[in-house]
């Protein structure tokens, strides 16, 4: 499947409406962040497992694969509570590049 970043809050809204057409109706903001809560938990533990933090080893592409879960699933969540991720996103990199970088060559006392 062809996919461009540019598909993401068009391809959330379809998402959105399979899991209503599917019954998922109740609380679905309340779904929806404790949905995404699950998936950074699964992508945490994925980057341990590959880090060799964990009982069991994992793959790199499980990592990459529950990171992919964490961006969608943050997309249907925004959909889903009314957010235009792409306009708050572009308020908070104006606040991160505002904030200005530490030079690593002049490091403070």
């Amino acid at each position: 499947m062809s996919f461009a970043l540019n598909d993401l809050p068009a391809t959330a809204a379809d998402v959105a409406a399979h899991l209503e057409a599917a019954g998922f109706t109740e609380s679905a903001q309340l779904r929806q962040t404790l949905a995404l809560a699950e998936e950074v938990g699964e992508f945490v533990g994925a980057v341990r497992r590959h880090a060799g933090m964990a009982r069991r080893s994992g793959p790199f592409s499980a990592v990459e694969e529950e990171l992919a879960d964490v961006v969608l699933t943050a997309f249907v969540t925004a959909h889903t509570m009314g957010i235009d991720l792409r306009q708050a996103l572009e308020n908070k990199l104006a606040v991160v590049y505002s904030r200005g970088w530490k030079d690593p060559t002049n490091p403070a006392p």
